[in-house]
């Protein structure tokens, strides 16, 4: 019987309401930056890789300072040339998750599927590969009165990030459940995916934009069909 539900938090349950792009033009408006935009992709790529390269486990101040240097060459690409540094820490404001509170949304989904979890009398957490604090943001988006856990991948009693088995232990421990009582939503394959069917937890594929289409059995397109499923389930056991 289905006891705990966990979810992944980036993209499962927030997004960043104003995109790099949209950033990067108000920045560019304010300093009034000539960019070359032809080779945007080209430079965003670097971000890209620069924030996949850093391990959620890794030290929170090392973590910070290799994506700035990396957001400096990301803008050194695009055309920039003075004020570099101060620029990059403008555009980490608004895409590193220490300093990007205000641009986190919630999905217009996630309140209605927690109340109706909530009334299911399922225990709840978030178990998220995230480079920094959590609990504030959690907070000041009005979740903490939902999750019993809150567990990230950069807090030194966790140290594993998913698709590790031990971030996924760390919070069964945490909430008091088997993995077998416990369910997993997440819009990673190998994060998400891989790593609770690793741990034993039954896995749900949360795939928004429809691109993950008969990847994984159990897949939903928004959390308003998780309910039910779940209730299906409970009645079969």
């Amino acid at each position: 019987m289905t006891n705990a539900i966990f979810f992944d938090f980036f993209a499962t349950l927030i997004f960043w309401t104003q995109p790099l792009h949209i950033t990067i033009r108000k920045i560019a408006d304010r300093y009034q930056l000539h960019l070359d935009w032809s080779v945007y992709d080209e430079a965003q790529a670097i971000l890209t890789e620069a924030y996949e390269a850093s391990k959620p486990t890794n030290d929170i101040r090392d973590t910070i300072f290799r994506q700035l240097d990396a957001c400096c060459t990301f803008l050194r690409k695009l055309g920039v040339r003075e004020h570099v540094e101060q620029i990059a820490w403008e555009v980490l404001q608004y895409e590193h998750a220490l300093f990007s509170r205000n641009n986190a949304t919630l999905y217009e989904d996630v309140l209605p599927t927690l109340n109706q979890l909530q009334q299911m009398d399922l225990k709840m957490g978030i178990i998220s590969n995230w480079d920094t604090p959590l609990h504030a943001m959690v907070e000041e988006l009005g979740l903490t009165p939902y999750f019993e856990v809150v567990v990230a991948s950069h807090d030194q009693r966790v140290r594993s990030a998913k698709p590790d088995a031990a971030i996924f232990e760390y919070a069964l421990n945490a909430v008091g459940v088997s993995a077998e009582e416990a369910v997993h939503v997440g819009d990673s394959f190998e994060a998400d995916i891989m790593g609770a069917h690793t741990a034993g937890i039954r896995a749900i594929l949360l795939d928004r934009e429809g691109t993950q289409t008969g990847r994984w059995g159990e897949t939903i397109q928004n959390l308003h069909a998780l309910p039910n499923l779940l209730n299906v389930k409970r009645d079969l056991m």
